[in-house]
């Protein structure tokens, strides 16, 4: 998924390429969106309340496990 396509509520991850190992890996919700397709950055709001900005390219979009999208099925 191309991040400059990302709408409010979706769901992402911090690369874990990311330059400070702290941040790498949490997922959060893109609460805001800034800027343009070429130069776009997010707002991501995480579970624990806290929001925290980043650039298209150090996000990646977060794929959630078959057995949580199987549960899902089961349950609705």
């Amino acid at each position: 998924m191309a991040l400059e396509e990302a709408q409010i509520g979706t769901r992402v991850r911090v690369r874990l390429d990311d330059r400070e190992p702290q941040r790498r890996g949490p997922i959060g919700t893109i609460h805001k969106r800034y800027g343009i397709a070429e130069y776009t950055a997010f707002e991501v709001l995480f579970p624990n309340g806290q929001t925290e900005l980043y650039w298209d390219h150090q996000l990646e979009e977060a794929k959630e496990p078959s057995w949580q999208s199987k549960l899902r099925w089961v349950f609705r």
